[in-house]
């Protein structure tokens, strides 16, 4: 009678533990995703007046709209080397809308398209958007677009965003016989020449920056089957000098400058001259001392919360801790160092 009851009492625990184990079991394949992962924004297009105009749309509807145009020679998915940033970005609520300029990436070449073409296609496509208003964030050869949308639509744009640019390209310095010499033209056959930064570069601190900013030269003169075709990117700088001075004397909101002091590109009279042709905006100026050409990624923390607040107030850490203080409560020590820690915590 006794074996009996260990015998059931046994076959309870038994059936119990089994039980238990495939719960776990169940428990463990139930934990199936949702939803994919991104594997980078989607290029979508327009069918506008015979022509298609490639954008990305990278953000909810409901946060903040900013139109971005990336460097000289970059295709619509330059905006992909500003995502080691995007969750603090999608934090922010901010909206990166980006518009594919001529003969790079996906669109065909038009050696009649200019400045006014871009802009136009910048207009449509926030039309299309239904965006009334929106801000500018313009890095390197990008600059010029932005002051040239600026020209056309000044009382749509809540504020201006210029990193590594200046505020003219085509000056008479510069051009030489209506032409902006190519220094590319000899190695846009070569991706990783074309858009390789040097080994000292702090951008090297984000895992994959480098690898992608090869896939975007080659996706800019290789995608639509270009073959590395020369003539949108002299085309490109040729429309400089063709613009020269672009007149913004009617836009009168915010404009922020982000330049490093050892930008070859850059001089100390062309960060002067912000506020010679922006005469009636409110001009506030991020100066890196030290630094080069790459501030556009390495301080786009510091863009990031400018475009969302337009405030004075500087993003620096010290002793680990992220700060953002007005200009007035700093003092200048070395105490403090631009940007968010996670640029001191890595390493290269």
């Amino acid at each position: 009678m006794q074996s009996n009851q260990y015998f059931r009492e046994s076959n309870f625990y038994i059936i119990l533990f089994l039980s238990f184990l495939l719960l776990l079991n169940a428990n463990a394949y139930s934990q199936y995703p949702e939803k994919f992962d991104s594997l980078g924004s989607t290029v979508q297009s327009l069918s506008n007046n015979n022509k298609i105009i490639y954008f990305i749309d990278d953000g909810k509807v409901t946060d903040k709209p900013v139109v971005f145009i990336g460097g000289l020679g970059t295709s619509v998915r330059a905006i992909r080397l500003l995502d080691f940033l995007r969750s603090y970005r999608e934090e922010l609520g901010l909206r990166l809308i980006s518009i594919e300029r001529n003969g790079f990436g996906q669109t065909p070449f038009n050696p009649n398209f200019n400045m006014n073409t871009y802009t136009q296609d910048v207009i449509d496509i926030v039309n299309h958007l239904d965006i009334e208003n929106f801000s500018l964030f313009g890095i390197s050869g990008g600059g010029p677009y932005a002051s040239k949308i600026a020209s056309i639509i000044p009382e749509r744009v809540d504020s201006i965003h210029m990193a590594a640019t200046l505020p003219v390209l085509g000056t008479k310095e510069r051009c030489i016989e209506g032409k902006i010499n190519n220094i590319y033209k000899d190695i846009i056959k070569y991706p990783m020449k074309y858009f390789t930064f040097s080994g000292d570069s702090p951008i090297h601190q984000i895992d994959g920056f480098q690898d992608t900013a090869y896939d975007e030269a080659a996706r800019t003169f290789y995608m639509n089957g270009q073959m590395a075709n020369i003539e949108p990117l002299d085309h490109e700088l040729t429309l400089y000098c063709n613009e020269g001075v672009i007149n913004t004397k009617s836009f009168s909101g915010s404009l922020y400058v982000y330049a490093g002091t050892a930008d070859p590109l850059i001089g100390d009279r062309d960060i002067e001259n912000w506020e010679k042709y922006y005469p009636n905006a409110d001009i506030i100026k991020r100066i890196y001392p030290g630094e080069g050409h790459d501030v556009q990624y390495r301080h786009l923390d510091q863009i990031l919360i400018d475009i969302k607040y337009k405030k004075n107030e500087l993003l620096v850490c010290e002793n680990g801790k992220n700060l953002l203080l007005n200009s007035d409560q700093l003092d200048h020590s070395d105490k403090y160092q631009f940007g968010l820690c996670v640029w001191q915590d890595s390493e290269i």
